[in-house]
């Protein structure tokens, strides 16, 4: 394989590129439902590359195989297809996962149509249900059926100057879950309060006392967050003594080790109020994500492929605080996630005035190519 080589795309593939971001962005489809944008990609790679192509259902993968004997382990690219469910349960393309599925397409096409000589099976993984954090657990044996030796994705990022390559060294992205606490006692007469069981007073405290443990790890483990979701007790009927109640909480933190300890706790605090007060308890948790831990070594690779491209880097001091399950897929194997900043005014992500901006498209298959 050609050392030291620039990737550069060829205008009129750009111009395929930016066209099929654009026809996506009119289908966006919720997690798992992916049927038309999954439809689509495959009928755009069968048509412009030579590329095996393998569909599994709800995803589906592409493979550009090496073309001399002496071969690496292989490398793994992977793209999210799903949209973000907006007022209403509208879906649309509000953080960019059109773009992120066009840029693997251009790198597939780069790579069937370039000279480069591969040592190495690339894989183009096109995963559902990022939002939802259910996408990346299909793909995952993949990983070990295939033998993939590194995994690389990204994600577009605004606030930050376009076409920046914004790196971190441990954590990208935090963890995170919704946990929904329900507390059930036993109605009264709100005259005769004593008569029942009231989970109110027992999910109050409970609040503090998660805000109080979120302050202690903070302090000795690293960085948690607790979001209030909201919080319901009883009902608007003002005869009757509150029987049942339910917290929800968001958590989020930054290192998997430290997240997990700190969800057990929150959970054991919930058991100690409810076995006080004598209240039947439930515990849910919605939409959990790992940490996704980038891998030393894959990130000097990205270090070295941005500088060798050109292009300018910029070294995050903190993790982003949102989620991504492309976490699973590190704690499998070798690899790394990175950003490309949008510009420093783009509107921000999930929100439903914001678009994909196509000019980093060309830095995406850049960067993508030049880690092969």
């Amino acid at each position: 394989m050609r050392r030291n080589r620039e990737c550069i795309m060829e205008k009129d593939l750009l111009n395929k590129i930016i066209a099929l971001r654009k026809k996506l962005h009119e289908i966006p489809e919720r997690s798992l439902a992916e049927t038309k944008t999954k439809q689509t990609l495959m009928q755009f790679l069968q048509e412009n590359t030579t590329l095996s192509i393998v569909d599994c259902g709800k995803w589906f993968y592409a493979v550009r195989k090496a073309d001399v004997g002496d071969r690496k382990a292989p490398v793994a690219f992977r793209a999210d297809m799903d949209a973000v469910c907006a007022k209403g349960g509208q879906p649309g393309h509000y953080c960019g996962h059109d773009g992120h599925s066009s840029i693997l397409a251009g790198l597939a096409l780069y790579l069937d149509k370039g000279k480069t000589e591969l040592n190495r099976d690339v894989y183009f993984i096109f995963q559902p249900a990022e939002e939802t954090g259910q996408g990346a657990k299909l793909c995952l044996p993949l990983l070990e059926e295939k033998k993939i030796g590194e995994i690389y994705g990204l994600h577009n990022i605004p606030g930050y100057p376009k076409n920046h390559i914004l790196i971190k060294e441990g954590t990208f992205a935090c963890a995170s879950t919704g946990i929904e606490i329900r507390m059930t006692g036993t109605p009264s007469h709100a005259a005769y309060p004593e008569a029942g069981k009231n989970p109110g007073f027992a999910l109050a405290k409970l609040l503090l006392e998660v805000e109080k443990l979120t302050e202690q790890v903070n302090e000795t483990r690293g960085f948690v967050r607790m979001t209030l979701i909201g919080m319901e007790i009883g009902s608007d009927s003002y005869g009757v003594s509150a029987s049942d109640g339910v917290l929800r909480l968001t958590v989020r933190g930054e290192r998997e080790c430290v997240f997990e300890e700190y969800v057990t706790a929150i959970k054991e605090l919930a058991k100690e109020r409810a076995k006080e007060e004598n209240l039947a308890l439930a515990i849910h948790e919605i939409e959990r994500f790992p940490a996704t831990e980038n891998h030393t070594d894959s990130v000097k690779k990205l270090r070295a492929c941005a500088a060798k491209q050109g292009l300018p880097a910029t070294e995050l001091k903190e993790p982003m605080r949102w989620s991504e399950d492309f976490g699973y897929y590190l704690q499998k194997t070798e690899g790394a996630f990175f950003g490309i900043g949008d510009g420093e005014d783009h509107v921000q992500l999930h929100t439903e005035q914001y678009e994909f901006p196509d000019e980093i498209i060309e830095t995406a298959v850049r960067m993508f190519g030049g880690l092969v």
